[in-house]
C-alpha cells in the first residue's frame, strides 16, 4: 500500500494517524475520521449568484472513496457539518452522496451534528448515516476519546473535533506569509481536525497560543510546531 507521509501520535492512550488528506486514521478500530464536509455549500452559493466552482461534491466523496479504499475503513466518522444549508438536502443535491453510498454500503458512516447540520436538518434516512449528537464516546469501555464538533475539554475523555477549520502561518524570508490547514493538539486532550470539505477553507484566526500544530501541505503532514 502506497501511503503518502503522515505523523503518528499518541492520544487518548491509543495510537492515531494524521493523514495529509486531511483525514485522522484510528487503525485499532478502522474507524476513519473527518470534519467539516459542508456538502451543498457550494450550491447554496451558486443559487446567490455567487461564480463558485462546480464539483466540489464529486472531489469530496471521491477523495473519501480512495480513503476508505486505501484503509479498509470498516467506519467513517464525520466530526459535524456533513450539510451545510437546507437546499443540500434536496433530491438534486443529495444524490451524488445517495449514490456514493450505495457503493459503500456496508461502510457503518456515523455523522456528529455540527451548528450547520442543526439548521440543514438530518440527511434522508436512506442514507443509512447515523446521526449522533456531541459528545459521542466511541467506545464506552475500551477508549476515551470522545467525537465531537465543536472543540472543548471534557473531563476524563479525549476529544476529536472540528468546527475551527484550524491553519497555521508559515512566513518566509521575503516577508511573506502562507497559511496552510492543519491538526491542532490542544493541552493533551483536545485535537481539533482541519475541513475535509472541497470548497469549505481554512479560518483566518490563529490557533490558541498553547496549541501544538502538524501543518498540512505538499501532500504530506508535516512535524509539530507551536502555534
Amino acid at each position: 500500500m502506497n501511503e503518502l507521509p503522515t505523523q503518528t501520535i499518541s492520544f487518548g492512550g491509543e495510537t492515531l494517524k494524521l493523514l495529509p488528506e486531511r483525514a485522522l486514521w484510528r487503525p485499532a478500530a478502522r474507524t476513519l475520521f473527518v470534519a467539516d464536509l459542508h456538502f451543498g455549500k457550494a450550491a447554496s452559493f451558486r443559487a446567490l449568484g455567487q461564480p463558485v466552482p462546480h464539483g466540489t461534491t464529486a472531489d469530496n466523496l471521491q477523495r473519501l472513496g480512495e480513503l476508505i479504499a486505501r484503509y479498509e475503513v470498516r467506519r467513517l466518522v464525520v466530526l459535524g457539518d456533513l450539510l451545510h444549508a437546507a437546499p443540500a438536502r434536496r433530491p438534486r443535491q443529495i444524490e451524488p452522496l445517495r449514490q456514493w453510498r450505495e457503493a459503500h454500503a456496508a461502510l457503518d458512516f456515523i455523522a456528529v451534528r455540527g451548528n450547520h447540520d442543526r439548521h440543514a436538518g438530518d440527511p434522508p434516512p436512506e442514507l443509512c448515516i447515523r446521526v449522533v449528537d456531541e459528545p459521542w464516546p466511541l467506545d464506552t469501555a475500551s477508549s476515551s476519546l470522545s467525537a465531537c464538533h465543536h472543540p472543548q475539554h471534557l473531563p476524563g475523555r479525549a476529544v476529536l473535533a472540528g468546527h475551527w477549520h484550524p491553519a497555521v502561518a508559515l512566513r518566509g524570508p521575503a516577508r511573506d506569509r502562507l497559511r496552510l490547514p492543519c491538526f491542532c493538539l490542544v493541552g493533551g486532550d483536545l485535537l481539533v481536525l482541519p475541513a475535509f470539505g472541497a470548497f469549505t477553507g481554512s479560518s483566518l484566526r490563529e490557533p490558541p497560543e498553547d496549541a501544538i500544530c502538524y501543518p498540512v501541505g505538499d501532500g504530506r503532514v508535516w512535524p509539530a510546531r507551536r502555534s
